[in-house]
């Protein structure tokens, strides 16, 4: 059956932002399972905002009954699957990322990996699959995964503590978690706001020592939510962040200081207004870090224990790895490099990325933001920008994943890769920790989505 005319109107009404209408396109029975308003969500906030408009399209196969079509958008392309009925109305339709198929030398047989799944149920043959795909390039060492749902937890473990060594991680297997480090910041801050210490809207240079009279722009000054929610108009590292002496490129955060970070500041000078345009930002990071030593006169660690991990009997949640902890560090890897990682020292970034965490600290970290447990975990959720796509509230990035709002970060050191994601409104979420350099969000969300459809 030709389904080029029912393919062509609806990239027609895409491409004129007539979402509405293209709901109704699709039969009775497909309008049964997706209602107009999450139509509208996909192809407005998921589509449109991100990949702009379809430039191109052309039909490329049959499979299944139905037909494939490669898409091309002003900024990416994806295939759409769809099938239609006699009428021309669309009975189903799926978009998909375009493979290009991955060339993994050596691939692993999937019947070396070391696991625990038990593999009884769907979701646990799911995880597999995803595991062991992402397990068969060579390069990747190994995964601790958590989900939750509902009232349910399970963790499920893959490869190796270390390349070579045949250990299989298990729930006290540490692991780098980079960025996710500063939604642990950015809830400081939000207890800081909530305890009246701070303001969002507050001038940075309040909290900072010394006079830094060019660190505004036309009169407008940097604020705390503008480095929550990487609007300040700071760089993501300072300009001379590798000029310094003591640099070293394999452990390249511990030797910039604090005072490295005061004088780049005063003599930073904005060239944009703050609070509009998003620009990634470990160094905005750090400085929050530093703000709430300055404003408790108490170290971070000492703050993180206090507002965070004490609190929620998160005991291997840390910046600094306790001696009694160490034989559970696992050994990141560096595809890059094709060797062993160094375990980083943030120093003063370590706001932005320091901690180490395991499966079952970071489950309870999950749950703890998916059930909303207190006021400054609500703080940190609420949007303090809008950006093509998605928003951000204090750190954590607010995103539609199909008609669901996911609040999510990720994190990634030379050797090691993390996620953490959850759905308030269906109750589950997922963390996923690797030591390994190749990223883990596609896995994650693959997983998540998955945990979403089968509520």
């Amino acid at each position: 059956m030709d389904s080029n005319l029912a393919v062509s109107q609806l990239i027609s009404y895409y491409n004129n932002d007539q979402f509405s209408k293209i709901y109704t396109l699709l039969t009775p029975e497909f309008q049964q399972v997706f209602n107009e308003k999450s139509v509208v969500n996909f192809y407005k906030h998921y589509l449109k905002s991100i990949l702009g408009k379809i430039v191109h399209w052309k039909y490329v196969a049959e499979n299944n009954e139905m037909a494939e079509y490669l898409v091309d958008f002003r900024a990416g392309e994806l295939l759409l699957k769809i099938s239609i009925t006699p009428d021309n109305l669309i009975e189903y339709h799926e978009w998909e990322p375009v493979h290009q198929e991955e060339i993994i030398l050596n691939p692993r047989d999937p019947l070396t990996i070391l696991s625990n799944n038990p593999k009884q149920t769907r979701l646990h043959h799911f995880i597999d699959e995803m595991a062991i795909k992402y397990l068969r390039d060579p390069d990747n060492r190994g995964l601790s995964i958590g989900v939750v749902n509902g009232i349910d937890t399970e963790t499920f473990f893959y490869g190796e503590t270390q390349g070579g060594n045949n250990i299989l991680p298990d729930e006290h297997s540490l692991y780098e978690i980079g960025s996710i480090s500063k939604t642990f910041t950015a809830l400081m801050i939000a207890h800081a706001v909530n305890g009246n210490k701070i303001k969002l809207k507050d001038d940075i240079r309040k909290y900072l020592p010394g006079n830094y009279p060019n660190l505004q722009f036309e009169g407008t000054p940097i604020k705390i939510v503008d480095l929550c929610n990487h609007t300040s108009g700071l760089p993501g590292i300072p300009e001379d962040f590798e000029d310094h002496p003591d640099y070293e490129e394999d452990n390249p955060y511990q030797n910039y200081s604090k005072e490295m970070i005061y004088d780049y500041l005063k003599n930073f000078v904005p060239d944009e207004l703050p609070g509009l345009r998003a620009e990634y930002s470990n160094l905005g990071f750090a400085i929050l870090g530093i703000i709430l030593e300055n404003i408790y006169q108490t170290p971070l660690e000492t703050l993180l224990q206090e507002m965070i991990t004490f609190p929620l009997k998160m005991t291997d949640t840390n910046y600094e790895v306790k001696k009694k902890h160490q034989d559970f560090l696992t050994i990141g890897y560096d595809d890059e490099k094709s060797k062993d990682a160094f375990y980083w020292d943030m120093g003063s970034f370590k706001a932005a990325g320091g901690l180490k965490s395991n499966v079952n600290d970071m489950i309870t970290y999950l749950r703890a933001n998916m059930e909303d447990r207190n006021k400054d975990i609500s703080l940190s959720h609420q949007e303090t920008d809008l950006q093509p796509g998605f928003g951000r509230g204090l750190a954590w990035i607010v995103q539609f994943l199909n008609d669901d709002v996911v609040i999510w970060h990720n994190g990634g050191t030379a050797g090691f890769r993390s996620f953490s994601g959850f759905t308030k409104e269906k109750q589950c979420g997922i963390v996923v920790l690797s030591n390994s350099s190749k990223d883990v969000d596609s896995l994650a969300l693959e997983i998540l989505l998955h945990l979403i459809q089968n509520k």
